[in-house]
């Protein structure tokens, strides 16, 4: 057996003493062996890239509130728990990378318990409960000037984006409570008549939605999966403070915006085994893909005739990158700098925001680096 065997197993001994003195063998076999998988993981963790876009209805998008809600939603400790796993934020800090780009950094962890029922030994199954606590983590790095998320797992059973959304929109409505809860009180003290009704009317309750970015190469590479596509349908999602990449969508927003509506929505089908022309689906829907600021659906038939659908996690692009340090500001630079490399390749376009946005990134500054 090779040093780490033993050095594992010197390890998992010096750790579990308790365990051993009160005879609990079973629990140290099982930490051990998973000492050993974990020195022996072969994880290849990838980096996702989304668009973050929080809305407070019509009256604010994030940078609005980033002093009220979004820094104390990233800073105060918080957790939320879902079933048997509890989420929360560790190392959490706002950084200003060399370029000047402004970002939250920090790690979403998952704390929870592997559990097992039984094992097969020498070709029986037997009943062998044990239960390990597992704390997966995923690294994130949330631009604030283009509200893009870079996103990477770094363990098996780390937390999903999706389940990141989960947690970041409750941290959000809990944050937001917090500071609607201080301006009623306020008014109140004041002998101001203000009612919960009003004060939402005037301050909304947030709304978070994460949405996958793509690649033109990942969007063709699984339309061509499709032997007929039958439908398209866009949903045009509002964002913070981004320009529209493609100007029909672009007006598509200003017709949302300009009529009050809730949503605006592209949708184009033709029924039978031809279909959509798959080259002008792609065109049509890449550049949406990769900014993040449409809910896409495509329905139709696979190579085998079965039914097929997708939606922007069906073509989202991940990137391979090397394992992360253990330190965030280290981390946060590997992530940031494989951004910036596949920026440089061509395979991701990033825009800055407006000048509104610009503006209150300077505010930002002016006050967490005075």
């Amino acid at each position: 057996m090779n040093v780490q065997y033993w050095s594992a197993l010197a390890q998992t001994v010096r750790r579990n003493a308790r365990f051993l003195q009160k005879g609990k063998w079973r629990a140290v076999e099982l930490a051990f062996r998973c000492s050993i998988i974990s020195k022996m993981s072969t994880f290849s963790p990838k980096m996702s890239v989304a668009n973050f876009t929080c809305l407070f209805g019509d009256k604010f998008v994030m940078l609005d509130l980033f002093d009220e809600v979004i820094y104390p939603a990233f800073s105060m400790p918080r957790k939320r728990v879902y079933g048997d796993a509890t989420f929360s934020l560790l190392d959490t800090k706002l950084v200003k990378f060399a370029d000047g780009e402004l970002a939250f950094i920090g790690r979403l962890v998952k704390d929870t318990q592997i559990e097992r029922d039984q094992i097969i030994v020498n070709g029986q199954l037997q009943k062998d409960y044990a239960v390990l606590p597992s704390a997966p983590t995923s690294f994130f790095v949330l631009l604030l000037s283009n509200h893009k998320l870079l996103y990477v797992p770094e363990y098996r059973g780390a937390p999903t984006i999706s389940q990141f959304a989960s947690t970041l929109g409750s941290f959000i409505s809990n944050a937001y409570g917090e500071w609607t809860r201080r301006l009623y009180d306020q008014a109140h003290a004041n002998s101001k008549k203000l009612t919960w009704k009003e004060l939402r009317e005037q301050c909304p309750p947030p709304v978070l939605e994460i949405t996958q970015m793509a690649t033109e190469s990942s969007v063709s590479a699984f339309v061509s999966k499709f032997r007929a596509i039958n439908s398209v349908e866009v949903r045009v999602l509002d964002t913070n403070h981004e320009l529209d990449n493609s100007p029909i969508f672009g007006q598509m927003r200003g017709i949302k915006d300009k009529i009050h509506a809730d949503q605006v929505v592209l949708k184009t089908q033709k029924s039978g085994d031809v279909g959509l022309d798959k080259g002008a689906v792609t065109a049509l829907i890449a550049h949406q893909a990769e900014d993040g600021n449409a809910q896409i659906t495509l329905k139709g038939k696979g190579v085998n005739g079965d039914k097929l659908l997708a939606k922007n996690d069906s073509f989202n692009a991940t990137f391979e990158i090397q394992p992360l340090p253990t330190a965030v500001i280290n981390a946060a630079d590997k992530v940031y700098d494989k951004l910036l490399s596949q920026i440089g390749l061509g395979t991701i376009t990033l825009r800055k925001g407006d000048g509104a946005a610009m503006q209150k990134i300077k505010g930002i500054v002016e006050r967490y680096w005075p």
